[in-house]
């Protein structure tokens, strides 16, 4: 009971350090939003949505839908966390307070990986679009490429990050405004295309469960993948100027989000039968070319690079903040929270974190046809893992206090939280009946197991048991 508060009594004084450094913040709201939508939508939307098309059929657009609000009750009990204690360390410190020290050690590890998962994933798809141009370039050489620039770009702290994945996220909200707007104009524009017609036809000859429920549900793993991303939000929060335009914040996000998804997901039925959308390209750049607006799709092709590569920024940020997290606490070597007298940013998580990059990517070069589907597919399940421990946590701590302010993305408590709880552990045992996402699931088991083992050679670890 000590040792409990007396954690919870250290955790406590930091959040009030993190609450200086909050007020004391160099971010506005906009910024966060920007970076928010930037650190989500990436190759798992414009690459990876041509999955649970295939998948789910019409009703992919439900699929968003179920995605859009699990990913708001997650993002509701994270700010009401924060709300009440700012920390950049933000998932592992929750869970350290309020369901012990191996869970809090396992949410930062597990969210650690899933960070270096979506980075490899990313690089390994904007190898892919670079392709389209320079074919002769072996896949794991670009990808090695962006991985390493994005680095770079991290090694020059937070006001250049924030500045870097604003722009990029402009250009991405933008381009997909675009393809819905380009969508509206083949559709509605007053002339028949052979294109869209078969399009249709494709919608009224199949339905909009296509595959039935079944369908659905295991096109879930990649739909909710493609929100995953909500990390960049929760550490960089604690960079706002005004902390109490958090809530602001995650609706924007979440809420614009949902729509861009929606708007550009019923654009592309339209344009494309759903049943000949090719998982190995991008579904929008097809349906592009499908319509025959060749110029149009070339220019996607370059904008979803930048997408890629935006994401890629904002998972190294969120997982060096991790990372220095579970250095500070003991619980990874101490080498990750090294600086340099200069430079604000840990250059030992950055390098630990460019060591694992290099271990996935090198997977590109044994498994260039599969590697994407592995590194998304494994990335997703501890999506899922650490949806539920935030939720799980913020049942823990509201049960300890009942009375502190809740987001208002937290909506219809406690039924709301505990039925997510339930969702997702369902949504987890029906991916399992997809061979390529089976595989993931291994995986994931394996790096699941090297974790727990690690946990008991940490260093806070020898050094509670050696007193």
């Amino acid at each position: 009971m000590d040792k409990t508060k007396s954690i919870r009594s250290n955790t406590a004084q930091a959040s009030v350090k993190s609450r200086k450094q909050v007020l004391k913040g160099s971010m506005s709201v906009w910024e966060l939003i920007l970076i928010g939508i930037g650190g989500i939508i990436g190759a798992g939307y414009f690459l990876g949505s041509g999955s649970p098309i295939r998948t789910a059929g019409p009703s992919v657009l439900l699929a968003f839908v179920i995605g859009g609000l699990i990913t708001m009750q997650a993002v509701g009990a994270l700010n009401s966390l924060s709300f009440d204690h700012p920390s950049e360390g933000a998932f592992k410190t929750y869970a350290d307070m309020y369901l012990g020290r191996f869970m809090g050690y396992m949410q930062g590890w597990t969210f650690y990986l899933m960070s270096i998962l979506t980075i490899s994933s990313e690089a390994v798809a904007s190898a892919i679009f670079v392709k389209v141009w320079l074919p002769h370039i072996p896949l794991w050489i670009m990808s090695s490429s962006f991985a390493a620039l994005v680095i770079l770009i991290n090694a020059f702290g937070v006001k250049n990050f924030s500045t870097v994945e604003s722009f990029m996220s402009v250009i991405k909200i933008a381009a997909l405004f675009g393809f819905i707007v380009v969508a509206s104009i083949a559709i509605f524009g007053g002339q028949s295309h052979e294109g869209t017609t078969q399009a249709l036809d494709a919608l009224h000859n199949t339905g909009f469960f296509p595959h039935g429920f079944s369908g659905l549900a295991q096109s879930m793993l990649i739909v909710v993948f493609a929100y995953a991303g909500i990390g960049v939000f929760a550490t960089a929060a604690v960079h706002l100027k005004h902390p109490k335009y958090l809530d602001i914040g995650g609706l924007v996000t979440v809420g614009t989000l949902t729509g861009l998804y929606l708007l550009s997901i019923a654009g592309l039925l339209l344009l494309l039968p759903w049943n000949e959308v090719n998982v190995q390209t991008s579904p929008f750049v097809q349906a592009l070319q499908h319509v025959h607006l060749n110029v149009l799709a070339d220019c996607l092709n370059a904008v979803i690079l930048i997408a890629s590569f935006s994401v890629m920024a904002g998972s190294v940020f969120s997982a060096n903040q991790i990372l220095k997290s579970l250095g500070d606490n003991g619980e990874a070597p101490r080498f990750t929270i090294k600086k340099s007298p200069n430079n604000p940013i840990p250059y030992g998580a950055l390098i630990t974190t460019t060591i694992g990059l290099a271990v996935f990517i090198s997977m590109s070069y044994v498994l260039p046809s599969s590697i994407y589907n592995l590194l998304i597919s494994s990335s997703s399940f501890f999506t899922f893992f650490n949806y539920f421990i935030i939720l799980l946590t913020f049942l823990a701590w509201r049960r300890q206090y009942k009375d502190k302010t809740i987001s208002l993305l937290a909506f219809g408590q406690p039924l709301s939280t505990w039925l997510t709880m339930g969702i997702i552990l369902f949504l987890t045992v029906f991916a399992l009946f997809q061979k390529e996402q089976r595989l993931g699931f291994y995986a994931c088991l394996v790096m699941g197991g090297l974790i727990i083992i690690g946990y008991f050679f940490s260093p806070k670890r020898k050094a509670t048991r050696s007193s």
